[in-house]
């Protein structure tokens, strides 16, 4: 239950909440006043794992990228077997009439497992009975019953029809079974298999990259953490953090007037108590790490810079899947004045953590 909550806490810890008129950005202090430093240049390291990619990482790659573009394609067979992957259009109809929820067109769908093919959902039983035999450019009935509690309450316990269109059979495309002709027809950017693998290649090795910095990032800052220390956090702080986090919380997933205190009951089965614990735990860690590398970016002149800074937050704008920079203040801050301050100290923060990391020494050791 604690990691459910503190991974609410990821989505949102950030977000401050625009309810009055103080929020945490207004408390000010001096953080060499609440952190002590220690060593944190030439820190040692150690990762478990090299991050070198093997041809199974190269395998896995192609394979997605496969998954990703063309899981299926179109055969030759005329006729749907057990085992068949089918595309099809269907309707449903109750006592002649099409209900709602019931059609849909180009669907792929998985005979023996009688199920969506894209998205694995299964469907009620006896739903592809009819598909069985069926030949290619032909329609097909399946009558089927709805189970007495499904979610529909219209449809619980009906018996309804379902006519197919039967499109043409497919089969899954595979590693073995891959050609240029299929590399060429549907992907942009590779025109036979030898490029898409070459292309599986590059993917997976800038894959393991970024694992591996993401890796020495993490080992660093908790080696950082080992050698600084917070001593006290600012008063008031860490609580309007917590009033900020309840707020944003309340305003995305309470939306129907219930007490905060009532849905935690409901959604976690814990106490407000319990939750608040919880989340002011994780705020103190997200505290800790972000008044440390404060301290170390004052004590190292580290300012803002404008060209790192627009780099930074166009990386966020990506990550958040809103149109500019703009839009992220009100994500970050009560309002944008608030929100682009905020993300200017993150950046600094960053480029604090960013030194520590070029400075320090990483060894890989790993265990037989």
């Amino acid at each position: 239950m604690r990691k459910r909550v503190v991974a609410l806490l990821a989505l949102t810890t950030m977000m401050l909440s625009a309810c009055g008129t103080k929020t945490s950005m207004d408390i000010d202090y001096d953080v060499e006043d609440y952190v002590t430093l220690g060593d944190y240049k030439g820190l040692e390291v150690t990762l478990t794992e090299d991050y070198e990619t093997t041809e199974d990482d190269i395998l896995a790659a192609e394979e997605e990228l496969i998954a990703n573009t063309v899981p299926y394609v179109q055969t030759e067979d005329t006729v749907v077997s057990e085992d068949s992957i089918v595309n099809v259009d269907y309707v449903g109809t109750k006592d002649g009439e099409a209900f709602d929820g019931g059609s849909a067109s180009s669907v792929n769908i998985d005979v023996a497992g009688n199920a969506d093919a894209d998205q694995g959902t299964s469907y009620i039983e006896g739903f592809t009975d009819g598909l069985v035999g069926a030949e290619v450019g032909t329609t097909v009935d399946s009558e089927v019953t709805f189970p007495e509690d499904y979610s529909a309450t219209d449809l619980a316990g009906q018996t309804v029809t379902f006519t197919f269109t039967v499109n043409y059979v497919e089969t899954a495309v595979t590693l073995d079974n891959i050609t240029d002709d299929i590399v060429a027809a549907n992907f942009s950017d590779y025109k036979t298999v030898d490029e898409l693998y070459e292309g599986a290649k590059e993917t997976a090795e800038e894959s393991n990259e970024a694992a591996k910095k993401s890796a020495i990032r993490s080992a660093v800052i908790d080696a950082v953490q080992e050698e600084c220390k917070v001593n006290e956090f600012p008063e008031g702080l860490v609580e309007k953090r917590l009033e900020e986090y309840e707020d944003k919380f309340i305003a995305t997933y309470i939306t129907d007037g219930t007490s905060l205190e009532d849905y935690i009951s409901t959604v976690y089965s814990m106490t407000l108590e319990d939750f608040e614990s919880n989340i002011t735990d994780s705020i103190e860690s997200n505290l800790t790490v972000e008044m440390i590398f404060e301290a170390i970016a004052k004590e190292e002149g580290i300012e803002l810079d404008e060209e790192g800074y627009d780099e930074y937050t166009q990386g966020l704008v990506e990550q958040a899947g809103v149109e500019q920079v703009a839009d992220l203040f009100s994500i970050y801050g009560p309002n944008d004045a608030a929100g682009e301050e905020y993300l200017k100290k993150m950046y600094v923060c960053n480029k604090a953590c960013d030194l520590c990391v070029d400075e320090a020494s990483v060894t890989i050791s790993i265990e037989d």
